[in-house]
């Protein structure tokens, strides 16, 4: 079943996995990192959701700064804080499997934007989506649920994280990647889809990008007290998320 984060609290709830230590500690940072030095770079953050990464990088320096979600609330949730705190940001409802003008930016990022394709077309609809959005030589960096988690002996018991991930029996194209987020307010069960890695890199390909290279998390530097030893091993060994970057013909 597809989310519908127009739905009721579902936005908002939404908006609050990004609260989890997990986020800060491995996936913002690994994220962040490949996104690199944004200063002064035009960039647009394609699905932004509520806003989180747009803000960490307009306040980087990223200049202008775009984002644009299909859902109405989210984009609401991000006005709101662009309200509340005003940073330049350019927030809109908008496809992003639809092929708009040209357009020129230096960097484009998402976060959890494909896993939500079911089939191939689709995907490529999206990495089109994206392509048109991004200048000759300019980068985009994505962050992704791991399509090898089906390629794990096992997949390890990911609750101490705030979340727990479900596999479908066999690994087939749109097969159902369903993670389970434990909030305050009760469990958020969004629904990803398999397709392996290579049918990304074809996508991002045809659609006129390069230099295709996937990351694997890592754990931020300077952990705070209690955080230490081999706590976050099983997500790192067995990493639910993947970091690709590739380059705009």
């Amino acid at each position: 079943m597809v989310i519908d984060y127009n739905e009721g609290e579902i936005a908002e709830q939404y908006r609050k996995t990004k609260d989890v230590p997990v986020r800060s500690r491995i996936e913002a940072y690994s994220f962040l990192k490949h996104i690199g030095d944004v200063a002064g770079r035009k960039l647009i953050d394609i699905a932004c959701g509520s806003g989180d990464y747009t803000r960490i990088l307009r306040r980087a320096g990223a200049a202008p700064v775009v984002g644009f979600d299909i859902s109405e609330k989210m984009i609401g949730l991000a006005r709101d804080e662009e309200a509340r705190e005003p940073l330049g940001i350019d927030y809109h409802v908008a496809d992003a499997t639809v092929v708009v003008p040209q357009q020129d930016f230096d960097i484009a990022v998402a976060a959890y934007l494909l896993v939500y394709a079911r089939d191939r077309d689709q995907l490529a609809r999206m990495c089109r989506g994206v392509a048109c959005r991004v200048k000759p030589g300019g980068r985009f960096v994505t962050i992704t649920t791991n399509p090898n988690l089906y390629a794990f002996e096992q997949v390890p018991d990911y609750r101490k994280y705030g979340f727990q991930i479900t596999l479908a029996e066999q690994a087939v194209d749109g097969a159902p990647i369903e993670l389970t987020a434990f909030l305050d307010d009760g469990p958020l069960v969004i629904e990803n889809y398999y397709l392996p890695i290579d049918a990304y890199e074809s996508a991002l390909r045809d659609a006129g990008f390069r230099d295709f290279v996937v990351h694997p998390p890592e754990l931020s530097p300077a952990p705070p007290a209690g955080d230490e030893g081999d706590y976050w091993d099983d997500y790192l060994h067995y990493p639910p998320a993947i970091i690709i970057e590739c380059v705009r013909d």
